[in-house]
């Protein structure tokens, strides 16, 4: 049995249609604009005074409209523990939080890459860097290490 259409019969469903379709758009595009964008730069190790153990510094950028958690970092030689300075203690991080339009820095005096037993770290070798975070992905990037008494990279 063909019943005939009446006019604005197929208005409201395709209005329907068009309104879950943007939905979707305008959810997607909002999931991105609320995640971190990350970038490490100006990552360097200071040649050791003790050949025991070596510091690391870096920033971490992070352009996007998300907080992330930086959970931690490797090195390609020794064992890597991040730490903060507390006056004269220097205390273990086992996360440090990069928000959202903002930086997480790892500088002298303040927060630091510790590298247990890095085997020879001489200015001009490199030693590769990975860092996890709780929601991104890692990156890993190569830091020089650079003398004792050399201005940090970036500066």
């Amino acid at each position: 049995m063909n019943l005939p259409l009446k006019a604005g019969a197929l208005v409201a469903p395709v209005a329907v249609l068009a309104a879950g379709a943007g939905l979707l758009l305008w959810s997607g595009g909002d999931a991105e604009v609320h995640s971190a964008k990350l970038a490490v730069s100006d990552a360097y190790v200071r040649e050791p005074a003790n050949p025991a153990e070596a510091a690391a510094y870096f920033t971490i950028a992070n352009k996007g409209g998300g907080d992330d958690t930086l959970t931690g970092v490797t090195a390609s030689t020794g064992r890597a523990t991040m730490h903060t300075t507390n006056g004269a203690l220097m205390v273990a991080l086992s996360s440090a939080p990069v928000p959202a339009h903002g930086s997480l820095d790892f500088s002298p005096g303040g927060n630091h890459l510790m590298i247990d037993d890095p085997g020879p770290l001489k200015p001009g070798t490199t030693v590769r860097l990975t860092f996890t975070f709780a929601a991104s992905g890692p990156i890993t990037v190569t830091a020089p290490v650079i003398g004792i008494l050399d201005p940090a990279p970036g500066q």
